[in-house]
């Protein structure tokens, strides 16, 4: 069987919409110069690649940007695996990433759920250079995800989310101990509970159409916050996105819809 690849746009119902996203499903291992090279061709904010199945049944994936290798990617997982619902006989898809984290995956109503393990939120001190960077003096909260190495900071209003307008190369100058900030706000549109946008100029992606990873750590803050037990937000990017997030015990299933926008072959690849 030859490798197949597929582009979809993820978290929308619309095409053009969402987090455009190239999925590879490989019938065959490449060298991580190989899936780098295919990534910086593909110039997307990420790209999966999607193994064999193992005698477990388990797809293991692997995620790249135009940098290099990511250990977790939101969309692209929704991407991969709502390729393989709806390409093969399985009702539910399980992945293994490169860090070991195995995720289950399934479709309901034509929403793709991915489950994941719930992550804490640590303090943070939040670097001057960093605030004047994003163009923000005030938060009404923040906090830190070290498995993520995402800053979370919550502002006041989405009028706020909305007109920030980030200097990325100060924002990268500003730590290194970070990945991606999240900035956010309660949605003042009645169709969504909290509205997002996500910064990470620090891998290779100044500002990600729609962010799936970081609801990890969103999905109990705003249950907490909001007391919703299935919540739905906005990501305010130019493309814009829609997520769907029900948080569990020790878990955190998030959602969304996606598009199949172009199929395809890869050839004349190598190890």
């Amino acid at each position: 069987m030859a490798s197949t690849y597929y582009l979809l746009d993820t978290f929308t119902q619309e095409k053009f919409k969402g987090n455009p996203t190239p999925i590879c499903i490989l019938d065959k291992a490449l060298s991580v110069q190989k899936m780098h090279s295919l990534a910086k061709e593909f110039n997307a904010p990420v790209t999966a690649f999607v193994g064999p199945k193992d005698v477990n049944q388990i797809y293991k994936i692997r995620y790249f940007t135009i940098i290099g290798e990511i250990p977790a990617c939101g969309h692209a997982t929704l991407g991969a695996a709502f390729v393989l619902l709806n390409t093969t006989d399985s009702n539910q898809i399980k992945f293994e990433t490169i860090e070991g984290i195995q995720l289950q995956t399934r479709q309901d109503k034509k929403i793709t759920f991915i489950e994941y393990p719930k992550f804490k939120r640590v303090e943070f001190e939040i670097p001057t250079s960093l605030r004047s960077a994003l163009g923000i003096k005030n938060s009404e909260s923040h906090f830190f995800c070290e498995e993520l190495q995402s800053l979370f900071i919550e502002l006041k209003s989405e009028k706020e989310v909305s007109e920030l307008s980030p200097n990325f190369k100060l924002l990268r100058e500003s730590t290194s101990r970070i990945k991606e900030v999240v900035v956010m706000s309660i949605a003042q549109n009645q169709k969504y509970d909290f509205v997002l946008r996500s910064f990470c100029p620090w891998i290779g992606i100044d500002e990600d159409p729609v962010t799936g990873s970081v609801h990890c750590v969103l999905g109990h803050f705003w249950l907490d916050r909001l007391g919703k037990v299935e919540l739905v937000a906005f990501q305010a990017s130019e493309r814009g996105g829609q997520l769907y997030i029900k948080p569990l015990q020790d878990t955190v299933e998030i959602g969304g819809y996606s598009k199949i926008i172009i199929e395809g072959q890869l050839k004349e690849y190598s190890r």
